[in-house]
Order: structure tokens, then C-alpha cells, then sequence
């Protein structure tokens, strides 16, 4: 993301993380979010906590871990894997994984910023509460 790129990399490490804690991109709470960062994790400080899990690729690049995970996963088409990489983008898709670029992906929290500021949003739990509710006044049930 252009707003990490001119940090050192540790800052711009957090400050993704932290920028991923608040904004929450991928929508729901039950929605796991899996950082692939290259490396070893001796060489960055404190892991994070919270519901974001950190890979370092540790021995391999960081494009060949996403590619070990995606290969491994049980259920690939449940899957969403954000890349701006070419490589990574075409071997994702080939195994029946969604992918999204990082530009998709960042701008998802402004629109549903934007759409709440206009009070026409409502996150999927809330409508699923709100059918509920209908449904047991329509149906009396």
C-alpha cells in the first residue's frame, strides 16, 4: 500500500496490521485474515495480537508460501487471496481461489464508510437480524 511503501520496514509492517485491525477489509469478524510477510520473525519485533495471523515465510519467499498455503488448503474456492503479483494472481485463480488486487481490496472499507455515512449500509449480520424479525412478525412465528 502506498501509504506503508516509504516507511522502514517494521513501521510499515504494523502500520498494515493496524491498518487491517481498524479498517477491517475483509468485512466480517469471522472473516480470518492471514499476513504473508518474507523473513524470518526474529528480525521483526513484537507479533501482533488480535485476529490477524502473521506468516514469515521464513527460508522461502513470501510468494511461494502463499502458493504452499493456497496448494494446502482444503477448500481453495473459500479462499481470497489479495496480490498485485501476476505469478500469484494466475496460480491462485487456476486452483479455484478468488483473487483481488490490493487496490480492490483497500478501497472496500471507504465504500462501506461511504455508504454508512449515507445511511444506506447495513453489514450482513444486521440484515439477517432485521429478516429475522420480519419474518416473526409476517408469519407470527
Amino acid at each position: 500500500m502506498a501509504a506503508f511503501r516509504d516507511l522502514p520496514l517494521e513501521e510499515g509492517r504494523r502500520g498494515l496490521l493496524k491498518w487491517i485491525q481498524n479498517t477491517r477489509p475483509q468485512g466480517s469478524v469471522n472473516n480470518q485474515v492471514t499476513v504473508v510477510f518474507d523473513g524470518h520473525p526474529d528480525h521483526y519485533g513484537s507479533m501482533p495480537s488480535g485476529e490477524i495471523r502473521v506468516i514469515f515465510s521464513d527460508g522461502c519467499s513470501a510468494d511461494a508460501q502463499i502458493k504452499l498455503m493456497v496448494d494446502e488448503d482444503p477448500a481453495p474456492k473459500n479462499c481470497v487471496v489479495v496480490t498485485d503479483d501476476k505469478d500469484i494472481f494466475l496460480y491462485a485463480r487456476s486452483l479455484g481461489t478468488k483473487v483481488m488486487s490490493v487496490t480492490a481490496f483497500t478501497s472496500v472499507p471507504t465504500a462501506r464508510r461511504e455508504a454508512a455515512a449515507d445511511g444506506k449500509y447495513i453489514s450482513l449480520s444486521r440484515q439477517e437480524k432485521i429478516n429475522k424479525e420480519l419474518l416473526r412478525i409476517w408469519l407470527k412465528e
